[in-house]
């Protein structure tokens, strides 16, 4: 995984190629009218629209894509009460209506976009606390640190999110001295963009007893200083990391509070409605701790975005850990607002690592580190007893896999769930699956297993160059394989993994559809034969990505009866060249109707 920043961009290159628009617009439900400039005349044909003041209004003159097989193009939407009310396929004029009408003078409409993977209250929080993203190099992330502790030189405790093991020299993990050089007083603990790694300075880990003499924790790694024992200041995969995250001061429901409403408002910015966020803890003191803080904005009717919440599994938990992950169903599955009621009703077991600091688990040894395979966070029995006991409670599971051996045995686990409990509409998916063995790709779609990717690193950056390459050697042909999952019939949909990386869906698409650099457009496809269509990357952040998160009933696509979660956008994306997309702004975001971000033409 990586962290791809939110704000710079290059100047991009020429124009390469171009998405045709598909076929013209049928007006199925005018078929008198054989020219669109006398669409009008028609009118009389059409549903008498919403009469009562201001119950609605109608947008018009749109490049509607619905996402409806039946009717994939549509010129105007009706709005009422928050629900799509009609889809016409010809233009509607104010003088047809007593509904205001907004004319988007060809913009492009969108079913709102989904992100079946992200962190929102770890995210914001990281955002609204000490961040340390997209800096790029070492010597500004610790000038970024020296900042914040000259800030808040009176906290007991200063912690931050947001580098990532390529702005290391070398791509090797900080040390602790970087940090004690800053301030050796008081306990510092910043975490990466992924969060899989703690960095610590020496009062942290002393504060915390974490010494030569402590055992390294099962599917967790403390870093050792080379020849020795010694922690060298970073703990490695959550094991590790709660080695101090279950003894520091918690987050307050103040500070998680103001960090969802600050991942809120960016979602809103990038015409995002709903979401899975993909990790929140029940008996945790760090940011992921987010129940009470969902519940707070949700009854209060500030949250504002569909949310289905995944709850984390404790390795090791057993049966006493589901019993209570039932507990917290039971306590705040459904609470919400009308409109805005939480889902919890799915567990996020986290199957391995990642490729960078060699934690992912391969079936194969590590090309430059032959004595490791990388590590199951999970044991491989515990994964499949647990799997299968979620599901024969109804919980839906979303399990991180990365590596092609955590992936084949997180398939494995939801297949003995299948055969243990048989078929039901239980939408498990697994997440990022970064490498897959050929032998598995056929898995997804034989056992119903949703994939979801997230398309912004599939291209080839520092992260594939620097970090993956050396790493697998030629399995890197295996990486992101999002067509050949697709093309075996297996529901695919896409993710950010925010704040990990950018929750641009433009971006997203963009790259699904090219597999470039979407900031340079520079460089070759990487593994070009993984490249979709425009088609197909739109319908992953919408469509697909209802089902995954479970809102498919209400939202993901252009049709009467689905709530009003519209995204318009400046620019047809079937118009610009496909290395333009990420370009193309959002100018107004619609949640049950409501603008949420931007505004109406």
């Amino acid at each position: 995984m990586r962290f791809i920043s939110l704000f710079t961009r290059s100047e991009r290159a020429p124009r390469l190629d171009t998405f045709k628009r598909p076929g013209s617009r049928c007006i199925r439900r005018f078929a008198g009218c054989l020219l669109a400039v006398l669409a009008s005349s028609c009118l009389a044909d059409l549903p008498a629209a919403p009469e009562a003041p201001g119950a609605g209004y109608v947008l018009t003159n749109a490049r509607a894509w619905t996402l409806v097989p039946d009717q994939p193009w549509a010129d105007t939407v009706v709005v009422s009460d928050g629900q799509i009310a009609t889809v016409y396929d010809a233009p509607l004029k104010p003088e047809h209506t007593n509904l205001p009408v907004h004319d988007l003078g060809g913009r492009m409409l969108l079913p709102a976009f989904q992100d079946t993977h992200a962190h929102l209250a770890s995210g914001g929080t990281a955002y609204t606390g000490c961040p340390l993203f997209d800096l790029g190099e070492l010597e500004p992330i610790l000038e970024a640190i020296r900042a914040c502790a000259a800030a808040d030189p009176d906290a007991e405790l200063l912690r931050g999110v947001g580098w990532t093991h390529a702005d290391m020299p070398d791509g090797h993990s900080p040390k602790k001295e970087w940090l004690d050089a800053i301030d050796a007083t008081r306990p510092l603990v910043f975490d990466d963009a992924d969060g899989h790694t703690s960095w610590l300075n020496s009062k942290a880990l002393a504060t915390w007893g974490i010494t030569a003499e402590t055992p390294e924790p099962p599917g967790g790694h403390i870093a050792r200083i080379e020849g020795g024992m010694e922690p060298a200041g970073t703990l490695h995969e959550p094991p590790a990391m709660d080695l101090v995250r279950n003894l520091w001061p918690p987050y307050t429901d103040e500070e998680i509070e103001r960090g969802l409403e600050y991942g809120r408002d960016l979602f809103h910015s990038m015409g995002i409605t709903a979401f899975t966020d993909a990790h929140v803890s029940l008996d945790t003191r760090d940011e992921y701790r987010a129940l009470p803080g969902f519940e707070t904005l949700a009854k209060a009717g500030t949250l504002k975005l569909h949310a289905s919440l995944a709850l984390g599994w404790k390795a090791s938990g057993g049966e006493a850990w589901l019993e209570a992950l039932k507990d917290a169903r039971a306590r705040y599955d459904g609470i919400g607002a009308p409109g805005q009621k939480m889902k919890v009703n799915m567990i996020k077991f986290w199957a391995d690592g990642v490729v960078e600091i060699r934690t992912a688990f391969l079936l194969q040894p590590y090309s430059d580190a032959p004595h490791t395979h990388g590590l199951m966070t999970i044991p491989r029995e515990e994964l499949i007893e647990m799997v299968r006991a979620a599901d024969a409670a109804g919980f839906q599971v979303h399990i991180h896999g990365i590596g092609d051996a955590a992936v084949r045995y997180s398939l494995d686990a939801l297949e003995a769930a299948l055969q243990a409990n048989g078929q039901r509409d239980a939408r498990h998916h697994i997440n990022h699956v970064q490498f897959v063995h050929p032998d598995d790709v056929p898995r997804f779609a034989e056992l119903g297993v949703g994939a979801t990717f997230e398309p912004l690193w599939a291209y080839e950056d520092t992260y594939i160059t620097d970090l993956t390459r050396p790493r697998v050697g030629s399995r890197i042909d295996r990486t992101y394989p999002i067509k050949s999952i697709m093309d075996t019939g297996a529901r695919v949909a896409f993710s950010s993994d925010w704040s990990v990386s950018s929750a641009n869906p433009l971006e997203g698409i963009e790259v699904a559809v090219t597999r470039v650099n979407p900031w340079t457009n520079e460089g070759e496809p990487f593994l070009p034969e993984q490249r979709i269509t425009l088609e197909q990357a739109i319908a992953a952040y919408t469509r697909e990505a209802a089902w995954i998160n479970g809102f498919d009933n209400t939202t993901g696509t252009l049709e009467a009866g689905k709530l009003a979660d519209l995204v318009i956008l400046d620019r047809d994306l079937f118009e610009v060249p496909v290395q333009e997309i990420s370009d193309v702004k959002v100018v107004a975001t619609l949640f049950a109707g409501e603008v949420v971000y931007g505004e109406l033409p």
